[in-house]
């Protein structure tokens, strides 16, 4: 197996994850999430152990470490390539910045600051937040279709020359 091929595989899988995650936020979570102040109270109580953040906190930057390696490793045999990577690199960062300078502070309104606000408040925010859930999964899914012609792009160039003809 060669190692270009190998780290930009693990990074799309890695990406995929983040979008799949993304897409069931807003398919499944955010709308959950409406009707405060009770929605509200269930979900922190249901996300006494852990929750998404805990897991995002963990596939992101190792998502982000693997995109890092594979434009590394990509950088002088694939210039074409690097690009992509690098792209794609660039998007899952502009993903952190909305999600620490956006979503964090609705996350605290929504999951530990205290429900004193009304109903139509919570629902605001909620919507706020899907809105920019939104705007993530599309950067990561841009993410993904350039992880994924990279990783295509490689594949074609490192395979035998015999199997390139056919």
């Amino acid at each position: 197996m060669n190692l270009r091929l190998l780290v930009v595989a693990i990074a799309l899988v890695l990406s995929a994850m983040l979008l799949g995650t993304g897409v069931y936020q807003n398919v499944v979570d955010a709308p959950n999430y409406m009707g405060a102040p009770t929605s509200l109270e269930h979900a922190r109580g249901f996300y006494h152990a852990t929750n998404p953040g805990m897991f995002f906190r963990w596939l992101v930057p190792t998502t982000q470490l693997f995109l890092l390696l594979a434009l590394v490793l990509n950088w002088k045999p694939a210039p074409g390539t690097r690009w992509k990577l690098g792209g794609a690199l660039v998007f899952l960062v502009l993903t952190d910045v909305i999600t620490f300078r956006f979503h964090y502070p609705r996350n605290n309104i929504l999951f530990v600051a205290p429900l004193t606000q009304s109903a139509a408040y919570y629902d605001g925010i909620v919507r706020e937040w899907a809105i920019g859930n939104y705007a993530r999964v599309a950067l990561i899914l841009v993410s993904v279709a350039l992880v994924m012609i990279s990783l295509i792009r490689i594949a074609r160039e490192i395979a035998p020359r015999e199997h390139r003809l056919s």
